[in-house]
């Protein structure tokens, strides 16, 4: 059970209260009354806090405030279903509303629903780190055996609630766990110094004596425990034991007499052995103990189920199965007893066989959101995208607005071949977590793939906020920039990135050409420059610095940077292009002059004239030849035609 500090509600709180304007406008009203609703202790439920809370809901009754003081009431009364409805639809109204999220996670935790919890309790504490909050985390972290966060937690708890004694008892029992007795030791007589009458640690201690083989002090702590609680029957069973051990059969059948047991039955006593070498880690031992306790009285349904979970968490995952197969088969099994077959079936690899049981645990719990989740994950895996959408969306009906949930149903949809749905989930599931990575990753790809380059920018710049060195982002980026000519937004990305990464030439040199294509050659000229600073053989920086040189003029430093490039890179194509062209235009090759040479020429042309009139003469003979031949013909066919 979560323990949270007694805080009362001061007169000057409902003097607050009172004093909220019910004249003014709705959102107002509302606002007030949640920043008024969200100093409301749970614990506390006096007058003046049912007054204030009645208050709140006078003045926001459909707001975010009204919704948290119902699920506030609900969670005192232990409706606890109820108070996660109520929390939910004051964060649907008021997202920021840390109060209402971090109750909303413990509520999730007395429900049992710890993956979702561990989800709402991490948002919470980033805004406020109400030691509650760490203490439900602890507890998650401790019975998932993560022990490093465990502690984390606990000690945040702890300084929020130092006068709490149920925080350094648990803390005692996650060292027991761990194997670090003294450690234990010392986190119970802190408890017990809070609270000298606080039996949880001293029957802890004494349980810890017990372990160790210390029973005198097992015996004196259990005796101070009895003191304080002179009725209780476990404390009595814990002594009677602890004088068995010590070989004081008379104190022994006395203090087994108040615990109302029956000497010479074993069987409680070896359950009892088993939870404490559960305790201790050693599983396989405690489920030696449980099969014993079961051959003394079998169909024993608790020593089977502790036999089952022992079994499991000894990796002896056959007679795991076995055993619940047990329960179901003597109709003790519950939607548990199906989940846990389930995730063993899974475990090792009988998928067909895990999801029967998946199915028949939401057919006996509708509620297990764990069995649910699992289903829809591994119809997702298989390609059963149908299916696996279905039970998305019952988890997201059931109000598990979880935006992993959310980002796996967009993945199944899109699997389906339905991407507008898909990007519907994206956006929801950006919505609840609007940093989730791997959503924007994923949608900004959906975006690029539909050609819908401008939503996909937002998508990459989105990223870029998230995490600036994120250097796929800013490439694809930068190519979606080139494609739609925003040369200046490319300017400005290019600019972070030579920020992010000063050392780095080939930011400098992407700059640089940006700045060559805009003809702002000094910028490029120093982006080059600088590229070539950082790494003096970064062949495409002289290049383009060459490049540069000859556009404004500066022939001798262009040479000298081609030529460092052609060193660099022998095989690049334009150095060799460029440097060609400087070697004409500086010495161009003179024409050769010499008396043969004019001889020659001479002769030639004079031979070249001569031919031409000589062809000319001949045209000229022929052309009178043919006038001379046409005037007799006339001549002759007038003759003919005379005569």
């Amino acid at each position: 059970m979560i323990h949270s500090r007694t805080i009362l509600v001061p007169t000057l709180l409902f003097q607050l209260a009172l004093a909220i304007p019910l004249t003014a406008g709705a959102d107002s009203r509302c606002d007030d009354a949640r920043r008024l609703a969200a100093t409301i202790p749970v614990q506390a439920d006096g007058d003046m806090t049912r007054k204030t809370e009645d208050v709140v809901l006078e003045s926001c009754a459909d707001g975010a405030a009204g919704y948290f003081v119902r699920g506030l009431r609900a969670e005192r009364a232990g409706r606890h279903d109820e108070a996660i409805k109520d929390y939910r639809e004051a964060l649907r109204l008021e997202p920021a509303f840390p109060r209402a999220q971090g109750n909303l996670g413990l509520a999730l935790l007395a429900q049992g629903s710890h993956d979702d919890a561990v989800v709402e309790l991490t948002r919470a504490i980033s805004s406020d780190p109400d030691p509650r909050y760490h203490h439900g985390l602890a507890m998650i972290f401790g019975q998932r055996k993560i022990y490093s966060l465990a502690l984390y937690h606990y000690a945040e708890a702890a300084k929020g609630l130092p006068a709490d004694p149920v925080i350094p008892t648990e803390l005692a029992a996650l060292y027991r766990e761990m194997g670090k007795g003294s450690d234990a030791e010392k986190q119970y007589r802190k408890a017990l110094s809070l609270s000298p009458s606080h039996e949880e640690a001293r029957v802890g201690l004494a349980s810890l004596y017990m372990a160790e083989g210390r029973t005198d002090r097992a015996i004196e702590e259990l005796k101070q425990a009895q003191i304080a609680r002179p009725g209780n029957k476990e404390i009595s069973s814990l002594l009677a034991e602890a004088y068995e051990k010590k070989g004081d059969r008379q104190a022994a059948d006395y203090q087994s007499l108040l615990a109302g047991k029956q000497r010479g039955v074993l069987s409680d006593e070896r359950l009892r052995r088993g939870d404490e070498l559960m305790q201790t880690k050693e599983y396989a031992k405690a489920a030696e103990e449980f099969k014993a306790a079961l051959r003394e009285k079998p169909d024993w349904p608790e020593a089977l189920m502790k036999l089952a979970e022992a079994q499991t968490a000894a990796g002896l995952d056959d007679e795991a199965i076995t055993s619940y197969k047990e329960l179901i088969r003597l109709k003790l099994g519950t939607g548990d007893t199906h989940y846990n077959l389930g995730v063993l079936y899974e475990r090792k690899g009988l998928i067909d066989e895990a999801v029967v049981e998946y199915k028949q645990a939401i057919h006996s719990s509708p509620d297990n959101g764990d069995a649910r989740r699992r289903l829809a994950d591994i119809y997702a895996f298989r390609g059963s995208y149908p299916q696996a959408i279905e039970q998305y969306r019952e988890l997201l009906k059931k109000g598990d607005n979880n935006p992993v949930l959310h980002l796996k149903l967009a993945r199944a949809l899109l699997g389906a071949k339905t991407p507008k749905e898909a990007m519907a989930s994206y956006q929801e599931a950006l919505k609840i977590a609007p940093d989730n990575l791997e959503a924007r990753r994923e949608l900004a790809a959906l975006y690029r793939k539909g050609n819908q380059n401008e939503e996909a920018e937002k998508q990459y710049k989105e990223i870029l906020r998230i995490k600036k060195d994120d250097a796929e982002a800013r490439n694809i980026l930068t190519a979606l920039y080139v494609k739609s000519k925003k040369y200046d937004e490319l300017i400005t990305l290019l600019k972070d990135g030579v920020e992010l990464a000063p050392n780095d030439p080939a930011s400098h040199y992407k700059l640089g050409l940006i700045y060559e294509f805009k003809k702002e050659y000094d910028a490029a000229e120093q982006q080059y420059k600088k590229a070539v600073e950082l790494k003096g053989d970064h062949a495409k920086s002289l290049n383009a610095l060459g490049r540069i040189y000859l556009k404004t003029g500066k022939i001798s430093e262009a040479k000298g940077a081609l030529e460092a490039a052609k060193k660099a890179d022998p095989g690049m194509e334009e150095t060799a292009v460029l440097l060609s062209n400087i070697k004409e235009e500086l010495s161009p090759e003179p024409p050769r002059y010499s008396k043969k040479g004019r001889k020659g020429k001479a002769s030639k042309e004079a031979k070249k004239s001569r031919a031409s009139k000589k062809k000319s003469s001949k045209k000229g003979a022929k052309a009178t030849s043919k006038k001379s031949s046409t005037k007799s013909g006339g001549k002759a066919k007038k003759a003919k035609k005379s005569h």
